[in-house]
């Protein structure tokens, strides 16, 4: 497994935390840093610094104990089947502070981030807390804490705004005084729900941290609570469980005829021809239960089970007398440094399928009718890291009634996913800023 080390520090990433020195008794004894492993990776991990093991090896979804070490400046790294990370990135470690690093999976990379236990001991029947949003791939996100059980955010505003890296500190009610939900949304967009915590367990007089951890989709996130402190409650891990899907209809001359999706009992935004209705968050584990094209024929459902932390789009394609489905898995997750593109091919039935080009280089190949390309068990291969470009150049060869065709001045920022469809031959693609 590919694996790469990320080190950021609470409210300063990138910079290292200087060292403190203090005297113990007069004595001038150095009291020692304590430091500590939550795994929310999917091996058993153990923490090395400067090569070697620091923690015992801590399970996944577990933590370990607080280690004492010399206050220093270390090289850190994490150990465990098919992980191997840590060469060339340091973190100091200060007198007599505490620190603990997060574990985290995001695509098939094994990553770190270090937060400073530097809260304060809150009042009786209140908690302190604060957010460290490690997930890369769903972007600046909102908290807010609402009376349990949660129902809408109208009329509530986010306790934590814009959050990337770690936030300040908030002093909350326990929710052993007062019951509320935490739910994470997409910065200023209160419909757009990331994960919703039923009553979590803040216990009073107790310090936290709560993390946000990315998931296979790339929008929605999973969470670990984390107390504070040295002898504490484990942290608490929690799976977001459910999945983001969207309709999109691709069907030729189908631009007036509604699409109508219900996955399990939840019925989907309605879809026009050729642009996608927005994703709605259903349980995981779902299917679809239902599929109808407005004064059109019969569709045969789809039997795809909807992974819980995944992003799916229900394409519908074909004619409106004869549609057809599929479900793609949609991956919106960054690659460094680059822009994320696919094709999805819903119009050329040609076993030479369409090719894609971005500036005159070839990135999607040969993508069959009725899919983006991806392999089996491999759905991210159907996005390929491009160069960004503020104009970039898209051609499309392959059974189009002009071929190729070449859209100019698409703008690929870093960090962004754009899918290209093809829905009618005769047709320009429609290119969608899906991140």
């Amino acid at each position: 497994m590919q694996s790469v080390l990320r080190t950021l520090l609470c409210a300063a990433a990138a910079i290292t935390i200087s060292l403190l020195t203090a005297c113990g008794s007069g004595s001038g004894t150095t009291v020692p840093a304590n430091i500590r492993l939550v795994n929310a990776a999917a091996v058993a991990l153990t923490l090395n610094l400067n090569g070697a093991p620091t923690t015992s090896a801590t399970a996944p979804d577990s933590s370990s104990d607080y280690a004492s070490v010399t206050p220093a400046q270390y090289t850190v790294g994490l150990q465990g089947t098919g992980v191997s990370t840590g060469a060339g990135s340091t973190i100091g470690l200060g007198t007599a502070q505490s620190y603990t690093t997060i574990a985290y999976q995001q695509g098939n990379s094994t990553n770190i981030y270090a937060i400073v236990d530097n809260q304060g001991t809150p009042a009786s029947g209140f908690s302190s807390l604060d957010i460290a949003n490690i997930s890369v791939d769903a972007g600046a996100l909102d908290v807010y804490l609402v009376p349990h059980p949660y129902t809408s955010l109208t009329n509530y505003s986010p306790t934590f705004s814009s959050v990337e890296g770690t936030s300040t500190v908030a002093t909350v009610p326990s929710t052993a005084s007062a019951g509320y939900d935490v739910v994470v949304t997409g910065t200023s967009s209160p419909n757009d729900v990331r994960l919703v915590l039923a009553n979590p367990p803040l216990a009073s007089g107790q310090p936290y941290t709560l993390a946000l951890t990315g998931t296979s989709g790339g929008a929605l996130v999973d969470s670990i609570l984390i107390p504070q402190g040295i002898s504490v409650p484990a942290s608490a891990f929690v799976t977001n469980p459910n999945a983001r899907v969207r309709v999109w209809s691709a069907l030729q001359g189908g631009s007036n005829s509604e699409v109508l999706a219900t996955v399990g009992t939840t019925t989907l935004h309605q879809d026009y021809a050729p642009t996608p209705s927005h994703y709605q968050v259903v349980p995981g584990g779902s299917t679809v239960t239902a599929l109808t094209v407005t004064g059109g024929g019969t569709v045969t459902l789809p039997t795809d089970t909807f992974a819980a932390g995944g992003d799916y789009t229900i394409l519908v394609y074909g004619t409106v007398a004869a549609p057809l489905a599929a479900v793609l898995t949609d991956v919106n997750r960054v690659i460094q440094s680059r822009a994320s593109v696919r094709v999805i091919n819903a119009a050329i039935s040609a076993v030479s399928g369409v090719t894609l080009l971005v500036n005159g280089s070839e990135e999607s190949v040969g993508v069959a009718y009725g899919t983006d390309g991806a392999t089996a068990g491999n759905p991210a291969s159907a996005y390929y890291g491009v160069v960004p470009a503020s104009g970039a150049s898209f051609q499309l060869q392959g059974g189009l009634s002009t071929s190729p065709w070449t859209v100019t001045g698409v703008p690929l920022v870093s960090g962004s996913v754009t899918s290209v469809l093809v829905y009618d031959t005769a047709q320009p693609p429609v290119i969608i800023t899906d991140r």
